[in-house]
Formats: structure tokens, C-alpha cells, sequence
């Protein structure tokens, strides 16, 4: 087993992230994020002009409160496992009224059969410890019609020359320089999602009803519940 792979496989056995982790998180993660969040904020509503999102892995609530503020339309809800990061989250969501933050594990979420219109996750499924869970509760709480959103790091998005240069004009050398060592370790690998991600895919209540495409710095999965 490569270092890499044994890295991984500890990030997921503890998947809950520690309150010093979640704290220096909060403190780099704007300087990465926050642009290509920012534009799957606003390819989210885009597609939404009302109704309920769900954003699983929420951490310090940027995605779920930029959504919120550009359509006070939507009812955005973060959940994630560690209280420290929800603590963040509510704090950055102060005067953000649409935007709620709660604390709870995705493999069992807290919210009621057919009550969600878009679930997203950014960054978070390499975190999962039992994603067939996870995805099956995506489906529980999603409206018949509706899509799951999951984005996650892809190393190869960023060892490709031509992305990389596009990624280095848009978002600078930080993150150019960042984004292939993060993503190696937080993220998975082009042939990782062909194999692993699609078997687990294939035993969950989406089964067949997915879409892999790589997105600016992700890969994403458009999971839709029939």
C-alpha cells in the first residue's frame, strides 16, 4: 500500500476533524476555497430560485452562507460532525438569517423523508467513513426529481499542463501550488472514482442515476433520486 493510500485511510477512519484542526482550517481555507466555492454558489443558484439545500460537511460555513446570501429565496442547512466547525459556521452566519448550522453525522441525517431539493458536499467525501450510508441518506431526503451535488478534490485535475496553467491564471500560485499536494491526500484519484467511488455508487438507492464530470479544481458527482 502506497503512503499516500495509508494517509487516506487514517483521514477516513478518524473522521471527525479535531477542534485544533477545525480552527486552523477555518484559518486557510478562505485562502484556497473561497473562489471555487464561490462558483459552485453561484451555479447553485443558478439552477435554484427556491426551496431547501442541504449542505453535508458544512465546516466553517462559507458555501452554505455564500448560497444563502445570494438568494434569501433558498433555506440553506449545514451539518457537520464536528461541533467545533459548526460553532465557526453559526458565528460566520450571524446576520445571515437563511443559513442554519447543526450538528450531526451524514450517515444518519437529522431531516425527514422528501424534504430537501438539493443536497451539495464540497471537499468532504473523502472524510466518509461508510459513504454507502451517506448516499443512501441523500436519497432518503431528497424530493423525488431532485440531485445530490457531491464535489471532492481530483490530484489529476491539477497534473494535467493545460488545467493547471487555466487554475494558475484564475486563482494564483497559491493555490496552484497548494491544490496538487492537498488533493493527493484529501480527494481521490481519476482512477479511483471509475472503480471504488463507482462500486459503492452502484450499491446505494442512486444505483445508475449518476454523472462524473471534472469541474474547475473537482471532480463531481451529479447523483438524481427517480
Amino acid at each position: 500500500m502506497s503512503v499516500t493510500r495509508s494517509i487516506k485511510d487514517v483521514l477516513r477512519r478518524n473522521e471527525l476533524i479535531s477542534t485544533p484542526f477545525a480552527i486552523f482550517y477555518n484559518a486557510t481555507a478562505e485562502k484556497v476555497l473561497r473562489k471555487p466555492e464561490t462558483k459552485v454558489a453561484n451555479d447553485i443558484v443558478a439552477k435554484m430560485g427556491r426551496g431547501t439545500i442541504l449542505d453535508l460537511g458544512s465546516g466553517p460555513g462559507y458555501l452554505s452562507i455564500e448560497i444563502a446570501k445570494r438568494s434569501p429565496s433558498l433555506q440553506v442547512y449545514g451539518i457537520d460532525l464536528s461541533r467545533q466547525m459548526v460553532k465557526i459556521a453559526r458565528r460566520h452566519a450571524r446576520r445571515v438569517n437563511n443559513a442554519r448550522f447543526v450538528f450531526g453525522n451524514a450517515a444518519k441525517l437529522p431531516f425527514k423523508d422528501n424534504s430537501i431539493d438539493l443536497v451539495i458536499s464540497t471537499g468532504a467525501s473523502h472524510h466518509w467513513k461508510t459513504p454507502r450510508l451517506v448516499l443512501n441518506e441523500c436519497y432518503r431526503v431528497l424530493k423525488t426529481g431532485q440531485e445530490a451535488w457531491i464535489y471532492d478534490w481530483c490530484p489529476d485535475v491539477f497534473h494535467n499542463p493545460a488545467n493547471a496553467r487555466k487554475l494558475n491564471e484564475e486563482y494564483g500560485f497559491f493555490v496552484r501550488r497548494l491544490g496538487p499536494i492537498v488533493s493527493a491526500f484529501h480527494g481521490f484519484t481519476i482512477n479511483e472514482y471509475q472503480t471504488e467511488i463507482k462500486r459503492h455508487l452502484r450499491q446505494t438507492a442512486f444505483k445508475n442515476d449518476y454523472q462524473m464530470e471534472q469541474t474547475d479544481i473537482w471532480m463531481k458527482i451529479t447523483l438524481k433520486k427517480r
